[in-house]
């Protein structure tokens, strides 16, 4: 019997129409990728397979880190070392992060997952996943981690525009995300031009609509 994991992926594939990728040759499959991802912005009804927005957001983390690429001082290509996220503020997944990638990896490196209550608790962190409930420490938590290669992905208006890295924000009843450039190139990090193209670009002080 497929596991519970595996089943979920292959149920968020099929809600979002997402080719399974051994399927396509290995030269398109970065353009398999792009049509996909547009397909991430889902409307509220395909929920009825008991995928809320949060185990959405949980399993496109990991799709998101494919096309970011980290310097060599984060440690990326040493597999004995996991690959961590972090999560500050109250914590949206409940216990979806943990469930799926208990076993998951990402990067082809096993996954930590903490969660904190400080940015000054970040210790080796290559991911941060900003709660919400932390707009009003945003300005510290990016200060503290703009010019550090750790991918912010933040969950509420205006957290790219303030100089988060990446932001999920909702448009017509569909999940949609935001990049900030400037913010990737001061981080040290980069990202393909394949997810720049599925997102919308925010500039620095713009608001979002």
């Amino acid at each position: 019997m497929k596991s519970t994991k595996h089943n979920l992926f292959g149920a968020v594939r099929k809600c979002c129409r997402i080719p399974a990728f051994s399927q396509c040759p290995h030269v398109i499959r970065n353009v398999c990728f792009v049509i996909a991802i547009f397909h991430l912005f889902l409307p509220s009804g395909i929920f009825a397979q008991n995928l809320d927005a949060y185990t959405i957001k949980a399993i496109f983390l990991e799709r998101f880190t494919r096309f970011v690429e980290w310097p060599p001082e984060a440690a990326i290509n040493d597999k004995l070392q996991p690959f961590i996220i972090a999560v500050i503020g109250k914590n949206p997944f409940g216990t979806k992060l943990d469930t799926i990638y208990s076993t998951r990896k990402i990067r082809d490196k096993k996954v930590k997952i903490i969660y904190i209550c400080n940015v000054n608790e970040l210790v080796g962190c290559h991911l941060l996943f900003v709660s919400e409930s932390e707009k009003n420490e945003f300005y510290k938590i990016i200060s503290l981690t703009r010019d550090k290669p750790i991918l912010t992905i933040g969950d509420a208006k205006g957290f790219a525009e303030n100089g988060g890295l990446m932001n999920f924000y909702t448009l017509d009843n569909l999940i949609r995300f935001e990049v900030n450039e400037k913010a990737i190139r001061e981080s040290g990090l980069s990202m393909s031009y394949l997810l720049l193209k599925a997102a919308r670009i925010v500039k620095p002080g713009e608001v979002s609509q």
